[in-house]
C-alpha cells in the first residue's frame, strides 16, 4: 500500500483516516476527495474537491492509487431522502465501479453495525454473519445494509480486489459531533420509556483496529465495537443533564411533529429513527479480536466518559 485515496475526507472518520495514512509505514501519497476542504493539512496529502458521485478513474490512474478507503456518507438524516440516498448508494457504485476500472488492488469500506438494523428479535450479540436487516424506513441504516449489498456484489465479480468492510458501531470521543451528540448535550434530553444499551468505539480505538487490519491485509467484513454497552439515561447524567422519558404513545407522534417542523430544539432525528434507540443492536467484537490480536484501550463506557471530559473543557473554555 503506497497511494492510497480517502473519500470524505473532510469528515470526522475520513479525517481521522487520513491521518492514519499519513503516519502509515510505505505510504507516499494520500489524496482526499471531498466536497469540502480539510482542515488538515499534511507532508503526504494532496485534497482534490470532487463530489463522490463525479466519475474518478482518470483521478486514481493519475495519481496511481492502489487503495480506497471509502468514507464518504451523508450521516445526518435529512427530509431531502432522495438526495441522501444518491449520494450513499450512487457513490458506493461509482468508487467500486471506478476502482476496478483503475485496477486498484485493495478497497476499504466504511459500513457500520446500524447494518444490522434495530429489531425486537435481534439475539444479544450480533456477529459477522448476523443477517443484515437495515430498517427500510430509516434511511441511514438503510443504506447501509444496501451499500454492504452492493461491496458483496463487487466482491463476487472482482475477486482479485481485496475488498474489507468495516463495522463500527457508533463512534466517540473527543470528536464526536453529530445529531446524536447535540441530542445528548440539550440540559433536558427527551428519551422513550423503554430504551436499549448503546454500544460505542472510540475514534482513537478503531483507527488503531483499522490500521491493525491494513497491516494484516485482511479482507472480509469485521465489526469494530468496544466491550460492554451504556443506557442513554446513564448517557445523559454522566454529561450533567436530565433525561426526560416519555411514553411511546407521546413520543413518536412529538418527534414526528418536531421533525416535520424542523425544531432542531427538540430532536434532528425522523420518527422513523426511534428503534434505533428502543430495540437492542449490540455487535461482538470476538473475530477482531481473534484475528488481529486487537485490544480495546476503550471500553464503552469509558469512551463515552472520554467524550463527556471534551464536552466540559469547552465548556469551560466558553
Amino acid at each position: 500500500m503506497k497511494r492510497v485515496l480517502i473519500t470524505g475526507a473532510s469528515g470526522y472518520l475520513g479525517g481521522r483516516f487520513a491521518d492514519l495514512m499519513e503516519k502509515f509505514p510505505g505510504v507516499e501519497r494520500v489524496v482526499g476527495l471531498d466536497v469540502n476542504p480539510p482542515k488538515r493539512k499534511g507532508t503526504k496529502f494532496v485534497f482534490v474537491r470532487k463530489d463522490v458521485r463525479e466519475p474518478m478513474t482518470a483521478l486514481l490512474k493519475a495519481h496511481q492509487i492502489d487503495t480506497v478507503v471509502h468514507a464518504a456518507w451523508i450521516l445526518p438524516p435529512l427530509h431531502n431522502r432522495k438526495f441522501m440516498e444518491s449520494v450513499n448508494l450512487e457513490g458506493t457504485r461509482n468508487v467500486l465501479r471506478s476502482a476496478s476500472e483503475a485496477g486498484v488492488s485493495r478497497i476499504v469500506h466504511c459500513s457500520s453495525t446500524t447494518a444490522y438494523g434495530f429489531h425486537p428479535d435481534n439475539p444479544p450479540v450480533l456477529t459477522e454473519e448476523s443477517p443484515l436487516r437495515g430498517n427500510a424506513e430509516f434511511t441511514y441504516s438503510k443504506n447501509k445494509r444496501e451499500a454492504e449489498e452492493l461491496c458483496a456484489r463487487f466482491q463476487q465479480s472482482h475477486p482479485e480486489v481485496g475488498l474489507l468492510v468495516i463495522r463500527p458501531c457508533f463512534v466517540c470521543g473527543p470528536g464526536f459531533e453529530n445529531p446524536m451528540s447535540r441530542h445528548l448535550e440539550k440540559k433536558v434530553v427527551l428519551l422513550p420509556r423503554s430504551s436499549a444499551p448503546l454500544q460505542y468505539v472510540h475514534e482513537d480505538d478503531l483507527v488503531e483496529a483499522v490500521r491493525l487490519l491494513l497491516e494484516q491485509e485482511k479482507s472480509g467484513v469485521y465489526n469494530i465495537a468496544a466491550d460492554g454497552a451504556i443506557s442513554f439515561v446513564e448517557m445523559v447524567r454522566i454529561l450533567g443533564n436530565k433525561p426526560l422519558e416519555v411514553p411511546e404513545s407521546l413520543m413518536a407522534p412529538l418527534v414526528a411533529v418536531a421533525w416535520t417542523l424542523r425544531i432542531r430544539r427538540l430532536t434532528e432525528f425522523p420518527p422513523t429513527a426511534l428503534p434505533m434507540l428502543r430495540y437492542p443492536w449490540i455487535a461482538s467484537n470476538q473475530k477482531l479480536k481473534r484475528d488481529t490480536g486487537f485490544q480495546f484501550r476503550f471500553t464503552t463506557r469509558e469512551a463515552f466518559e472520554d467524550y463527556a471530559r471534551s464536552v466540559r473543557t469547552r465548556a469551560r473554555a466558553g
